[in-house]
């Protein structure tokens, strides 16, 4: 019997490695009844015979009958590509996975070892973080760190870019006495707008553990009303020193920005951020920075004063698929009208989740407490604003396009002030795409 046997599987992988790759084979042994070999096993026997390309075309047109079939299919794909020094397509296997079974943590390993085998190093950074959220063996711990120290190591160019469309409503109310006359500000207005944002940096080593740190970002935010418009962008020259657990930077950054098409201010002064990671699941960032700011119109002048914040933020994985984001801020502002300085506190709350079949769902929401430094001389009054700031956006990864990924949201603000005509309401709904290179 057992020879038999013997007989049968020699006879089956002889014919499966003189055929061309085709739908499902029937091999028929010398004696006994046909043997119905499918795609995917012919890939399987193939693959284990170090006949990658053939393997790869038998892969390539398998159709399993069951999802986890797929997964497997796509898994061996990806790895008989790694092989074969096709990364970026390995890359896009894993990633389909991943879009449907956010929780296989041996896909996500793999993915992260590809991204970083072809210089991707801030998605395989991403991946191998999410990893220390799982239960690893000691071994694949060590490697995973290894792998996160070898990334900050080397960490030279990193870029991103994002674009949306915003629907946006403003709405505001209320009226109130300057001066012995009653004022009603306007009740809402609507526009389209359309938001472009992206940065870049540069950290050459100086040292074994020493970097110089070049970066530029921007934003341009445009509407249908000219008045709306908000461009940005600033830049920023410092040093990094390199830990094993994190790393402190500082420098100087500059900054200007125009409102309605117009120059309206600059800004310079120093910074420092520090990243650490506290444990396998916790990650602290905190960022302080002293500005100069100046006006460049006649009527804003008396803006011109010191902004100075500092905001720490703590970012816990829940498990590879969950993370919770907490931030809080305090920030000072100095003017040369008393009235127009100011202090402020932030605290805010965020989370993204991963759900089977490609959805992620990233929500945040803030708590913002502003008080002026002065009384308003038309109302005779200490301005105070209390803002709430709510967002909410999904993203699918099974739409994926090469490296971009489309989202839509909604966010919301609210702004109550005792100074009733500066209360207003924002909403706005938000589609966009996004890559981070």
């Amino acid at each position: 019997m057992h020879i038999r046997l013997l007989a049968l599987w020699v006879a089956a992988v002889f014919s499966i490695a003189t055929l061309n790759p085709v739908a499902s084979q029937s091999v028929q042994p010398a004696a006994g009844p046909p043997i119905e070999i499918s795609d995917m096993h012919a890939g399987r026997m193939l693959l284990m015979a170090g006949r990658l390309r053939d393997a790869r075309a038998f892969l390539e047109q398998a159709r399993p009958q069951n999802e986890k079939a797929e997964i497997e299919r796509l898994f061996l794909l990806g790895q008989i590509e790694l092989r074969l020094g096709m990364p970026k397509s390995a890359a896009t296997r894993f990633e389909t996975i991943l879009a449907f079974r956010p929780d296989l943590a041996r896909v996500r390993l793999e993915l992260a070892r590809t991204y970083f085998a072809i210089g991707r190093d801030e998605r395989a950074k991403h991946h191998f973080e999410a990893m220390l959220a799982t239960r690893l063996p000691a071994s694949v711990e060590d490697a995973v760190k290894g792998f996160l120290g070898r990334i900050d190591a080397r960490r030279r160019l990193s870029a991103s870019v994002s674009a949306a469309m915003l629907p946006e409503t403003k709405s505001s109310g209320g009226t109130t006495s300057l001066g012995g006359f009653q004022f009603t500000s306007p009740e809402t207005s609507s526009g389209i707008g359309m938001l472009v944002s992206g940065g870049a940096s540069f950290s050459p080593a100086l040292g074994k553990n020493l970097r110089a740190v070049l970066a530029a970002s921007g934003a341009v935010k445009l509407y249908e009303q000219s008045d709306w418009n908000d461009i940005s962008v600033e830049g920023e020259i410092g040093l990094a020193r390199l830990y094993d657990d994190g790393s402190v930077s500082g420098g100087l950054r500059l900054g200007r920005r125009w409102l309605d098409g117009k120059a309206n201010s600059g800004q310079i002064g120093p910074w420092v951020r520090g990243q650490f990671r506290l444990s396998d699941k916790t990650r602290l960032h905190v960022t302080a920075s002293i500005e100069h700011k100046s006006h460049d119109r006649m009527g804003d002048r008396d803006k011109d004063g010191w902004h100075s914040a500092v905001s720490p933020r703590l970012t816990f994985a829940v498990d590879s698929q969950t993370s919770i984001r907490t931030k809080f801020e305090l920030e000072s502002v100095t003017a040369r009208t008393g009235h127009l300085g100011s202090r402020m506190a932030v605290l805010g709350l965020a989370a993204s989740r991963a759900f089977k079949g490609g959805l992620t769902l990233s929500s945040s929401a803030s708590f913002h407490v502003r008080r002026h430094s002065a009384p308003n001389t038309l109302v005779n009054r200490v301005r105070t604003d209390k803002q709430i700031r709510l967002s909410a956006r999904v993203f699918h990864r099974a739409l994926q396009y090469g490296e971009f990924v489309p989202h839509v949201g909604l966010s919301l603000e609210r702004n109550n002030s005792n100074i009733p005509t500066l209360s207003y309401r924002n909403s706005g709904i938000i589609f966009g795409i996004s890559r981070t290179f």
